[in-house]
């Protein structure tokens, strides 16, 4: 009995899922595009004003105050040109008693299997920054919880963004955003422009076109089958 209906089962569940996951990415497409029109419609805030209201994502910002030369967070893992390498995030404090936050400063070429830090070449004098507020930098899949950092050794090389081990260094002030450093800053250390989404909500669409058609050419063959089963008996 159960080996006679197993593989309308199957076909049921084959189609269920294609269907789930077809919609799935119709959701993230859709959050793409509010993505993109908070990046176009963000308004523009003072780093003090952080103090007492927290801005929508993207804002832009801008501030005078201190890079802290020595504390740099090394975000692991992060390609460009093919080429491996970290992003910098600094701890900036703004002059005017704004709360501390970290400013992805981006891209520094480093080899895992180097014996030697990069150089990061931060000013001691105070400086005016510009840049957009985001949220911290997550990963799409993570194996395993990101470990401690030392506060006694920097810079710090992190595999994961972890804001509660980030406060543990930094302290518990350090506000839940982070900046993306306006590219075209002196102390950016790339200068490429700051992707809103790594892919478009086209790109999402387009999956979920596959997964409609998947669904659709299994419906279309469990039906015929299950026909051309009927018409025999």
């Amino acid at each position: 009995m159960i080996r006679r209906f197993l593989p309308h089962l199957v076909a049921v569940a084959v189609v269920l899922a294609c269907l789930r996951l077809a919609f799935w990415q119709l959701d993230r497409a859709e959050e793409k595009e509010q993505m993109a029109r908070q990046w176009e419609q963000a308004p523009a805030v003072e780093l003090a004003s952080l103090n007492t209201h927290s801005p929508p994502a993207f804002a832009r910002v801008q501030g005078y105050g201190s890079w802290d030369t020595q504390r740099h967070l090394l975000l692991d893992n992060q390609i460009r040109n093919n080429h491996p390498g970290v992003h910098v995030f600094s701890l900036f404090e703004p002059a005017d008693g704004g709360p501390p936050l970290l400013v992805n400063r981006g891209w520094q070429p480093w080899l895992r299997r180097s014996d030697e830090w990069p150089t990061i070449d931060t000013p001691a004098t105070p400086v005016n920054i510009t840049g957009r507020l985001s949220p911290p930098p997550r990963v799409g899949f993570q194996l395993g919880a990101a470990q401690a950092l030392d506060g006694n050794s920097w810079p710090n090389l992190t595999t994961y963004f972890d804001l509660e081990r980030v406060r543990e260094v930094f302290g518990p002030g350090v506000i839940d955003q982070i900046v993306l450093l306006s590219p075209d800053h002196p102390q950016h250390l790339t200068g490429d422009e700051w992707q809103t989404v790594v892919m478009g909500p086209e790109r999402h669409r387009g999956y979920a076109f596959q997964w409609f058609s998947i669904a659709s050419a299994v419906l279309i063959i469990w039906v015929f089958l299950t026909y051309r089963q009927l018409r025999r008996k």
